[in-house]
C-alpha cells in the first residue's frame, strides 16, 4: 500500500510540536533506570517514609511500634498513588508506541511520519510540564486547604500537592496521546468495516490508561481507615478520578468511531449499488438470483459491523477495571483487618 499525503489538521498540528519535544520526565526516568518498577518502588517507600515521619507521632520509630490505623492509611495511599502514577506515566506511553507499530499497514502515513508520531507519543514540552505541575499543585494547596489542612495533617498536604501535580502532568499527557489516536483514526486510517480485528491496537491505547485510573480508584479506600465513612475531601479525587477515566477511554477512539463509520456508509453505497445493477440485469442472467443473494447477505453484514473494534474480551476487560475499585470501596473492612494483623490487635 502507498503512503497518503502527510496529515493535515489536528494531527499534523500535535506532531509539528510534540515530536521535537524532549521525553517525557517519567519516560526518561524509566529509561535510565532500566529496571521496571524500581522508580515507582523508590518513590512509594520515600513518600511512605516522609509522611510518616510527619504525621504519625513518633515519626517512624512510632509508627512501628504503636501504628495508628489513620495515619498509616493515608501513607500508604499517597505512597501507592504516587509509585503507581510514576510507573503508569512512564508505561503508558511507551506501550502506545507498541500499539502504533502494530497498527502497521493500517495506517496511510510514510514511514518517517510514523517515526515522529513514535516520538511525539513519549514528548512533551518542558514548559507544558512545568506549567501543568504548577497548576496541579495548586489544586493540590486548595484541595489540602479544605480537607485536613496544612497545620493537622502536614504529610497529608504535602503529599495531596504531590499526587495533585503529577496527576495533571501525567493526564495532559494521556489527553495529548488520545487526542493524537482520535486524529491517526479519523484522518490516517484505512477502516476496514468486516475485519475491525485490525484495529484492535486502538483498543489497547484506549483501555491502558482506564487500567491506571482504576487502581488509583482502587487505592481510594486506604484513605478510610478509621474513619466513618465517605467526606467531601475524600470524594473530590475519586470524583476527577473518574472524570479522567472516561474521558480516556473515549477520546482515542472516537475519531476511529467516526472513519469506521464513513467506511462503512461507502461499502453500503457500493453494494446497494451493485445490488440495483443485479437487480436489473435478474431476467438475462442466469447466476443473478446467487448474486444477488450474496449482496443481499454482504448488505445484513455491513449493517451488523460494529462501529468499534471493540471485542467481547477487550469488553470484559473493561468491566474488570470498573469492578475494580467497587470491589476495594465495599472492603474497607477487609483493609483494617489485615492492618490489624500485620500490627496487632493496638491497632
Amino acid at each position: 500500500m502507498t503512503a497518503s499525503a502527510p496529515p493535515s489538521g489536528p494531527l499534523a498540528d500535535a506532531l509539528a510540536h510534540r515530536a521535537r519535544a524532549p521525553v517525557f520526565w517519567p519516560v526518561w526516568l524509566r529509561r535510565a533506570v532500566r529496571l521496571p518498577g524500581l522508580a515507582g518502588l523508590v518513590t512509594g517507600l520515600g513518600v511512605l517514609a516522609l509522611i510518616l515521619v510527619l504525621d504519625h507521632p513518633g515519626g517512624i520509630a512510632g509508627a512501628l511500634a504503636a501504628p495508628q490505623p489513620l495515619a498509616w492509611g493515608r501513607a500508604l495511599f499517597f505512597a501507592l498513588s504516587l509509585a503507581l502514577l510514576v510507573e503508569f506515566a512512564a508505561h503508558i506511553p511507551l506501550a502506545a508506541q507498541g500499539d502504533l507499530e502494530a497498527l502497521g499497514g493500517e495506517l496511510t502515513l510514510s514511514a518517517a511520519e510514523r517515526a515522529r508520531l513514535s516520538a511525539a507519543l513519549v514528548g512533551q514540552e518542558g514548559w507544558v510540564t512545568a506549567a501543568y505541575a504548577g497548576l496541579g499543585a495548586v489544586l493540590g494547596l486548595v484541595h489540602a486547604g479544605f480537607g485536613v489542612g496544612f497545620t493537622a495533617a502536614p504529610g497529608v498536604a504535602l503529599g495531596t500537592v504531590l499526587l495533585w501535580s503529577l496527576m495533571v502532568q501525567t493526564g495532559v499527557q494521556l489527553v495529548g496521546n488520545a487526542q493524537l489516536f482520535a486524529a491517526l483514526g479519523a484522518q490516517a486510517t484505512r477502516p476496514a468495516p468486516l475485519a475491525p480485528e485490525r484495529l484492535y491496537p486502538f483498543v489497547r491505547a484506549a483501555l491502558r490508561p482506564m487500567l491506571l485510573i482504576m487502581s488509583l480508584l482502587a487505592a481510594y479506600p486506604l484513605m478510610l481507615l478509621a474513619r466513618p465513612g465517605w467526606a467531601l475531601d475524600t470524594l473530590v479525587g475519586p470524583l476527577a478520578t473518574l472524570a479522567l477515566a472516561l474521558a480516556a477511554v473515549w477520546f482515542p477512539l472516537r475519531g476511529l468511531a467516526a472513519g469506521m463509520a464513513r467506511a462503512r456508509e461507502a461499502a453500503l453505497a457500493r453494494v446497494d449499488a451493485a445490488l440495483a445493477g443485479a437487480w436489473e440485469g435478474l431476467e438475462r442472467d442466469t447466476g443473478g438470483p446467487e448474486r444477488l443473494e450474496a449482496l443481499l447477505a454482504l448488505r445484513e453484514r455491513l449493517r451488523r459491523a460494529p462501529g468499534l473494534p471493540l471485542a467481547v474480551p477487550g469488553v470484559a476487560k473493561a468491566m474488570l477495571y470498573l469492578a475494580l475499585p467497587l470491589a476495594t470501596w465495599t472492603g474497607k473492612g477487609f483493609g483494617e483487618a489485615v492492618l490489624n494483623r500485620i500490627f496487632g490487635a493496638g491497632m
